[in-house]
């Protein structure tokens, strides 16, 4: 591990599972997630009728965290931060567990409130999507986090007392739902959402769901539209979606749902009671979709320990993007961005202006993971940033948005006679395929521009004429290496663009 990383263990002590996850972060900030570990311990079920966590329950619990200390130390974890959530904040001896397993296991272990809980999965969320205006649901096993965001900055939130493992106990019979079951549930849920007015100020606003129950939805809904990118952070889960997934698992028996393709057994029977707040909680507050987030609460944890004072970034693409280039890039920064400039020059001159501004961003993100695959493998650098693009930690990209950078970074000449949108169809528009081969020749073209990366290229002056294209380049002293990438991308070019392109080198001397 690089000498100016830190890396740090984030414990999360929650209702239905106790998860490790392991990090290396940079001093600017970011992360990447290198270990993660799970233990299904279902600790809203162990609270007695007392609200009391017992001595026998928590000897459970305290072989899990030395093990996770293990692992910490093992893996070299300079730093650990372990928080407990509802299961044990609600119990009526919460501060004696916190004592008991902080120095049974030698973990410092710190009780995080309902504010603080959904404040974290706020700041999980906000850096991993670039959006100004939302709501921010996440379903716990003993407790559901609602969150409103203005302008990418927290307005309000609730943690309410109830999620997927204790109101199956209380509504559910074994996993198996009646219909007034399910109405028994949302009306309790709607009980307390109405004491709540800022819950209904934000009509027709996106809500990101975090937790097992939304990602398991997601997974499930992939599985049955044999979804051809497999990612669950982005996707998308429409109303409609919601609704045909109320109709079809409550009224599935608990032994067939666990079967699902998708849904893991231990959350065959949880599934429902989720949904149902899920949905509850979707219509009272007028969504107009949800989207799964695949960060929440231990980033926002993370996040916060790292940045205690500016926790939320302007724009979640460019730290990311700034992440992923300290983690893996071979390439300097400086290069990079000059070959964005050649790149924007060329399609400031060619494109629409109505959608420049969406094609620019695909430009830029393109140009600087185009040199990702080279990590793998150099000489096939092309085929593996195709993959590691489509399976990327890239946030603030859709997934139409994600393909097509996968498809324009990893462009190459023989591209051009394949229909390239063809296996992701279900994702794309039908206008895609065109902005693939176009914006994938004009990033070929500003790579070559200066694939000896001394930049011999300074810049271009692009002026189009009709079907003319005349190109000329701004240097100093002759171009030599390289001559033949230039020539070979400019063709490819001119096919694609169907244009005349006249190319003017710098004059030598």
């Amino acid at each position: 591990m690089s000498e100016d990383l830190c890396r740090i263990g984030i414990i999360d002590i929650g209702s239905n599972s106790i998860r490790l996850v392991i990090y290396d972060t940079t001093p600017e900030g970011g992360y990447k997630n290198v270990k993660e570990c799970k233990y299904s311990a279902r600790l809203s079920e162990k609270i007695t009728k007392d609200n009391r966590l017992e001595r026998e329950a928590m000897d459970t619990v305290v072989p899990v965290l030395r093990q996770f200390k293990q692992i910490c130390a093992s893996m070299g974890v300079e730093k650990i931060r372990a928080g407990a959530t509802a299961a044990i904040r609600n119990a009526a001896n919460s501060q004696e567990i916190i004592d008991y397993l902080s120095a049974a296991s030698a973990i410092p272990i710190e009780i995080i409130s309902g504010h603080q809980e959904a404040y974290f999965g706020f700041l999980g969320v906000i850096n991993a999507f670039d959006i100004k205006d939302g709501f921010v649901i996440d379903i716990g096993g003993g407790s559901t986090e609602v969150t409103l965001f203005r302008g990418r900055r927290h307005q309000h939130s609730i943690s309410f007392p109830f999620g997927a493992v204790n109101t199956n106990l209380l509504f559910g019979h074994n996993g198996n739902w009646t219909s007034d079951q399910v109405k028994k549930l949302e009306a309790y849920v709607i009980g307390r959402l109405v004491e709540h007015d800022w819950l209904t100020e934000g009509e027709g606003l996106p809500l990101f769901g975090l937790g097992g129950t939304i990602r398991s939805l997601g997974k499930l809904d992939q599985k049955t539209r044999d979804y051809s990118l497999p990612n669950s952070h982005g996707y998308v889960l429409s109303g409609e979606t919601i609704e045909h997934f109320m109709d079809m698992l409550p009224t599935m028996p608990y032994d067939k749902r666990k079967e699902l393709d998708g849904i893991s057994k231990s959350r065959g029977d949880i599934i429902v009671s989720g949904l149902i707040i899920f949905r509850t909680v979707y219509r009272y507050i007028g969504a107009s979709m949800a989207l799964i987030s695949g960060e929440g609460l231990r980033e926002g944890m993370l996040h916060d320990l790292l940045e205690p004072v500016q926790p939320v970034r302007d724009s979640a693409l460019e730290y990311s993007l700034g992440t992923i280039l300290r983690f893996g890039s071979n390439a300097s920064r400086e290069h990079l961005e000059h070959l964005c400039a050649l790149a924007y020059s060329l399609l400031d001159t060619l494109g629409e202006e109505s959608e420049r501004e969406e094609q620019r961003k695909l430009v830029y993100v393109a140009v600087m993971l185009h040199r990702i695959g080279a990590n793998i493998n150099y000489y096939q650098s092309k085929r593996h940033t195709r993959y590691w693009l489509m399976n990327s930690p890239i946030r603030g990209l859709t997934h139409r948005q994600l393909i097509l950078c996968a498809l324009i970074a990893s462009y190459s000449t023989k591209s051009r006679k394949q229909k390239l949108s063809q296996v992701h169809k279900d994702i794309l528009l039908a206008s895609d395929e065109e902005w693939i081969h176009k914006l994938g020749t004009l990033v070929q073209l500003a790579v070559a521009l200066d694939s000896t990366e001394i930049g011999m290229i300074r810049g271009v002056s692009a002026k189009l004429h009709g079907n003319s294209f005349d190109l000329d380049l701004i240097g100093d002293g002759e171009v030599l290496i390289g001559l033949e990438d230039i020539e070979n991308a400019v063709k490819a070019f001119r096919n694609v663009w169907g244009l005349k392109v006249k190319l003017g080198f710098p004059s030598n001397g």
